[in-house]
């Protein structure tokens, strides 16, 4: 349910309680009437900034740009390594602002802080439905993740075939990872290249436990897969110059059994 239609429900809601009953209670104060400018955020996407990074922007929308428009930025859960300017500025014919948000030194590197800012309810219109809103939530963090090479990637299980993918490093955390299926689902590895293979989380610890994916099964949901370390060979095999994870691939109902995926560097970046 899109967030206007709650605000719309709401509404609803609150104009048949003063239908049905009266009150003499002088303190009454009716909530502040939606705008007409339509004010929301373009998007909602957490944010990955590199290490040397002191700020990052967001933007900012409006359906009515007829004339120049200073709009409050609420800050509903900011972290103190942030600075939000106070209010965006529209020029006559703007309907699109882009908004700098700086970022301390003090954020830690691969630590994840919230950034919750709101439109005021007079510069917003929750009675059209609508893809945007004017309510922003996300999740910026410090990395230093690089593209380190393209490796060809083989799943035993699911494509049962190879491709050209790209695996990243940090040099932080001296860490690899690669989402070889959909966009963000990272797999986390320690590699000695020429030596071995292991499966870490995301801070570099060796990890059994399950990963998601990303892919989906029609009748089961979402498929993980969790490294088997111990039922079969994972490591580096010299002879293929190729390295050997065996994962164990689940869902909610069971498991469909234990299949390799293979990752062999073709060329560093």
């Amino acid at each position: 349910m899109k967030i206007n239609k709650i605000f719309l429900f709401a509404a609803m809601a609150l104009m048949g309680a003063g239908f049905v009953s009266c009150s003499d209670d002088d303190d009454f104060e009716p909530g502040k009437p939606a705008g007409s400018n339509n004010v929301y955020f373009v998007d909602e996407a957490d944010q990955a900034l590199d290490l040397t990074a002191s700020s990052f922007t967001i933007t900012v929308g409006r359906s009515d740009a007829s004339g120049s428009l200073s709009v409050p930025l609420n800050q509903v859960q900011v972290s103190s390594v942030f600075s939000v300017p106070a209010s965006v500025e529209f020029a006559a014919g703007e309907t699109e602002k882009v908004v700098t948000i700086g970022m301390s030194a003090d954020a830690e590197p691969f630590t994840d802080y919230t950034l919750r800012l709101a439109i005021p309810e007079e510069y917003t219109n929750p009675y059209i439905q609508q893809d945007n809103v004017p309510e922003m939530n996300i999740r910026v963090h410090k990395e230093d993740y690089k593209d380190y090479a393209v490796v060809e990637y083989y799943d035993d299980f699911w494509y049962e075939e190879a491709w050209d993918d790209v695996i990243q490093y940090s040099a932080t955390l001296d860490l690899y990872r690669i989402a070889p299926f959909e966009a963000g689902y990272w797999m986390y590895m320690k590699i000695k290249e020429g030596e071995s293979i292991t499966i870490c989380d995301n801070t570099g610890k060796e990890y059994t436990g399950a990963t998601a994916t990303g892919l989906y099964h029609s009748t089961y949901g979402y498929i993980s897969a969790t490294w088997d370390k111990t039922s079969g060979f994972s490591g580096y095999v010299a002879d293929e110059d190729t390295y050997y994870i065996l994962y164990k691939w689940t869902v909610s109902a069971g498991s469909f059994g234990s299949y390799y995926n293979t990752i062999k560097f073709k060329n560093k970046l």
